[in-house]
């Protein structure tokens, strides 16, 4: 049985990933193999809420931590509208779709500097194991 905990119920991001976590694997038990393939640590920081999470992905289990914990293997660093919308991101055939008018808005957010993502190439599988956990719907 796959464990999501939350150490920090005070930390909003912290409550909305772990909802849209559970609520995912509920709506797609499919995914639950590959969350328990992810290992390593994400970093989520909204600059504009001044609020910070750390997800250790663990295989049967995931910790959510309350701001930046040791040095994780991908920090996603940006406006929390866009840390959002990275759930929404469209694919095609489980690839990022270039012509999907959110993927196209993310874009420009990372161009415009209000998205970055550290730990790339190196942490790509995570990155996009990452997306398709947390994106919402097919």
């Amino acid at each position: 049985m796959l464990e999501i905990q939350n150490q920090s119920e005070a930390n909003g991001l912290a409550r909305m990933l772990a909802a849209l976590l559970k609520d995912n694997l509920r709506d797609h038990p499919e995914r639950l193999e590959l969350l328990r393939s992810l290992r390593g640590q994400v970093a989520f920081y909204a600059e504009d809420a001044e609020v910070a999470t750390t997800i250790d992905f663990q295989g049967d289990s995931v910790v959510l931590q309350d701001g930046i914990v040791g040095i994780p293997d991908l920090t996603i660093r940006g406006e929390a509208e866009c840390i959002v919308e990275l759930s929404r991101s469209e694919s095609i055939a489980g690839f990022p779709n270039p012509l999907g008018p959110v993927n196209r808005s993310l874009w420009k957010a990372w161009e415009e500097g209000r998205l970055r993502i550290h730990g790339l190439p190196w942490a790509i599988r995570l990155l996009w194991a990452l997306g398709q956990v947390l994106k919402v719907g097919n």
